[in-house]
């Protein structure tokens, strides 16, 4: 069965996990102890959210039926053609291509039913089965599953084309000509149960594709290299992992390999055993003509859906008509490109609720979606669902001495108040080194100065540096002269690289993390270079360096006593398929400002859980006992990066290890308070503060009612401010716990810790923690590869 459902994220699938096991959607993760999630502090605040409730409940038993064709047949459209030959004699039906539902017994008995119809391109005779399974209760998975199909087939009665799980809509394309891409607009929907009523989620999405085929790629690759030794290499580094469109079919594949012995003048071998050439396969079929017959093929794998479908070799997929999706990273540094895009992709929230005021238009006025959902007795609200919020106020940003900022309501910012200000403490900057290349000399001279002038309105003091400048600006020449500069023991290196494209980062990277730990700084001259704003670049600077020599920028007021923060979250090896970092974060004082960081690298969840997340954690309980002289007596685990398929493992292995790890560092269950949380930022659900026209909540926005899930201790809470676009609420899922802290208390203490992001003078979308695991899994399986080394574990040094 095929789940798509708008609500289910986060992409790593695990292994020997089906993605669309029924499982998935109804794990009951809400403590039984728990009595009431919700909160009360904070101001309340008419909001909206992009749902629409189901307004006319259905007053019928609905029953599954499955069928089965013989000869099998993999192909859904095809399984429907012949399966709708007999609508005249079946009752009131959906079909999604294996199972049947309907509000009628098919056979008194309940004996199964045979039928026969004949395939359209062979003529041939196909038996169809159908089998009784059982009524389906309103509690079961698969009521839903039943609406989430009226839906889509309301979806495409609206003459939207559907791309892998969402519908978009070609009609309504937006064309980029001049950076050679095509807007799609379309929905994400999913309909759910939640706290009292099924509602049904609109999220408003674009597919970004690109007029460019894979061949125009290949071949500006060839022009780049030449086609030399550098060639192949560079269209893999390009290619492989990518996600094409085959427009003839509206499909889209991921580019595994590329077959460069095979073209599409091959043979292969056709439906009854002939032989024919690519080349005619798909002037036959698709009316499409190939220009290029020496262009390599490039392979897909079948996903495990289609293997059951019976797909079971390589798909064979040519480069010409092959076109890619989303942006390549030289897109994405395409400022006036992105900018372009984002008038249509970043909708602030009115556009936002006029665009699902007219989906919820489009879903009420179309005669044909209308029957068909009054045939099923369903109907849905034309209205945005709306229920109060709640807004925390505002926290205190606290320095040393009587430094003190805050910030409005609207705007979580407090990067004014370092025109003067004491930072909460600092590290020792008297001794340290800059590196630059000879064509930087006089920016870098220039920033240095802007440095030391904004030094002290931070409280900082900081000498004069060694300067040591380059004769060229290669990779090679800068660790040469790193080496020697690293010996003579700075407290920090400064290096200027010429910009953030090429290999200095990483190199530099390397060296200061592994080889030779050291804190370091990478500034680019291309940021250097810009007059405007030098001066502010040098406070962001300097408050970056501080936390890197174990400063401590500022804190807010925490009353929690003997308390652990972690922080968890992952990133994939970008140069290792199947290779992922994990890094853990854990606070090591009262005020959740000075912290324990480590990273590992694994290949499974397995190793992930028992050799990295589980001795990290020991080593950040043995560091916290070694510094206050006592265990923690509450744990608090923010886990990142877990998708809603994944929630099962976690509560039955993860927590469970990490429990063990507790036990084994000499914590007893009926010690320790242990509260886990998984923080979601991927999801589709929007919020906009309603009174006068729809506006962005502010930040410090609880929902923990209406459009929460009744078999989770959850809420959600828009932390961060945006300058345009429509805010992403980040959602909170509470696992376990047996802290005894109410729900005022976790939301008040998840919203504080947004605050404590050193790299950013403002609150963050996820606690302080997670984003630091996730800068640092970023920095390793980005740069590094390797695990750094544990001598800079105690500061951020990845910042």
């Amino acid at each position: 069965m095929k789940i798509t459902s708008g609500s289910i994220s986060g992409n790593s699938t695990l292994v020997g996990e089906s993605r669309d096991s029924a499982t998935e959607f109804h794990v009951r993760t809400r403590p039984d102890t728990l009595q009431s999630k919700k909160g009360t502090l904070g101001d309340e605040m008419a909001c909206a959210s992009n749902y629409f409730a189901l307004v006319a409940k259905p007053n019928w038993r609905l029953l599954q039926y499955r069928v089965d064709m013989s000869p099998d047949i993999d192909h859904t459209g095809v399984r429907k053609a012949l399966l709708y030959h007999h609508k005249a004699t079946l009752p009131k039906f959906m079909f999604d291509g294996t199972v049947l539902f309907t509000t009628t017994r098919l056979n008194p008995n309940d004996a199964p039913i045979v039928l026969t119809s004949t395939r359209e391109h062979d003529k041939a005779t196909v038996t169809i089965t159908i089998k009784l399974v059982g009524e389906v209760q309103p509690t079961d998975y698969h009521y839903m599953q039943f609406f989430n199909i009226v839906l889509r087939s309301a979806m495409e009665k609206m003459q939207l084309e559907l791309i892998r799980r969402n519908y978009y809509d070609p009609k309504a394309s937006i064309t980029l000509g001049q950076y050679k891409l095509e807007l799609w607009p379309g929905y994400v929907t999913s309909i759910r149960q939640h706290e009292s009523q099924i509602l049904l989620c609109c999220e408003i999405s674009c597919k970004v594709l690109r007029t460019d085929t894979v061949l125009e790629q290949i071949e500006e690759i060839y022009k780049r290299t030449g086609g030399a030794g550098q060639f192949r290499p560079s269209v893999e580094k390009a290619l492989l992992g990518a996600i094409v469109i085959t427009r003839y079919n509206n499909s889209t594949y991921r580019i595994d390999e590329i077959a460069w012995d095979k073209h599409p003048s091959d043979e292969f071998e056709g439906r009854n055993n002939e032989k024919i050439t690519y080349m005619k396969y798909y002037t036959d079929k698709y009316n499409k003509s190939i220009r290029d017959p020496k262009q390599p093929l490039i392979v897909s794998m079948p996903k495990v859906r289609e293997q059951r479908g019976g797909v079971s070799g390589p798909i064979y997929l040519i480069p010409e008509l092959c076109n890619m999706t989303g942006l390549s990273d030289e897109q994405r540094a395409n400022f006036q490109l992105m900018k372009t895009m984002g008038e249509y992709t970043r909708q602030g929230p009115d556009k936002r609720a006029e665009t699902l005021a007219k989906f919820s238009e489009r879903l009420s006025s179309k005669p044909e979606i209308v029957e068909e959902l009054q045939a099923w007795n369903l109907k849905f609200s034309k209205d945005l669902i709306q229920f109060r919020a709640r807004i925390l106020e505002p926290e205190m940003i606290l320095g040393a001495g009587s430094s003190k900022a805050t910030y409005q309501l609207d705007n979580a910012d407090w990067g004014t108040a370092f025109r003067k200000w004491n930072s909460f403490s600092v590290g020792n900057c008297q001794k340290w080194a800059v590196v630059f290349s000879n064509r930087d000399e006089a920016v870098t001279k220039e920033f240095v100065n802007s440095l030391k002038k904004v030094a002290p309105s931070l409280g900082m003091s900081m000498g004069s540096p060694k300067i040591f400048m380059l004769t060229d600006n290669r990779p090679a020449t800068y660790i040469q002269q790193l080496d020697q500069v690293i010996d003579m023991k700075p407290a920090i290196v400064m290096i200027v690289i010429p910009n953030n494209k090429g290999d200095h980062y990483a190199a530099v990277k390397k060296k200061c993390c592994i080889e030779k730990p050291i804190p370091s700084q990478c500034v680019t001259s291309t940021v250097l270079s810009k007059p405007k704003g030098l001066m502010s670049v040098a406070t962001k600077v300097a408050i970056q360096m501080n936390s890197k020599l174990g400063g401590e920028p500022w804190a807010v007021k925490i009353p929690l006593k003997d308390t652990m923060v972690i922080g968890y979250d992952t990133y994939h090896d970008s140069a290792q398929k199947g290779r992922s970092v994990g890094a853990v974060v854990a606070s090591m004082n009262s005020t959740f400002t000075k912290y324990l960081s480590v990273a590992n690298l694994h290949t499974n969840p397995a190793q992930e859980l028992n050799d990295n997340m589980c001795p990290a954690i020991a080593k950040a309980l043995r560091k916290y006992a070694e510094i206050n002289g006592n265990l923690p007596a509450r744990i608090i685990m923010y886990r990142d990066g877990v998708g809603d398929g994944q929630i099962p493992y976690v509560m039955e292995h993860e927590i469970a290890a990490i429990q063990n790890c507790f036990r084994a560092a000499g914590l007893t269950d009926d010690q320790l308070l242990f509260t886990y949380i998984i923080v979601s930022k991927r999801i589709n659900t929007r919020f906009f503060k309603m009174g006068g026209k729809p506006s962005n909540p502010p930040s410090g926005t609880i929902v923990d009612d209406v459009v929460t899930l009744p078999e989770r201790y959850d809420f959600f809470l828009v932390s961060q401010s945006v300058r345009q676009g429509t805010v992403n609420p980040t959602s909170y899922n509470v696992i376990k716990d047996t802290s005894g802290l109410k729900p005022n208390h976790l939301q008040k203490l998840t919203y504080k810790l947004t605050h404590l992001y050193y790299n950013w003078p403002g609150t963050v979308r996820v606690p302080a923690p997670c984003q630091y695991a996730h800068k640092l899994a970023f920095l390793v399986g980005e740069s590094l590869h390797k695990e750094p080394s544990e001598q800079l574990e105690q500061v951020l040094y990845y910042l």
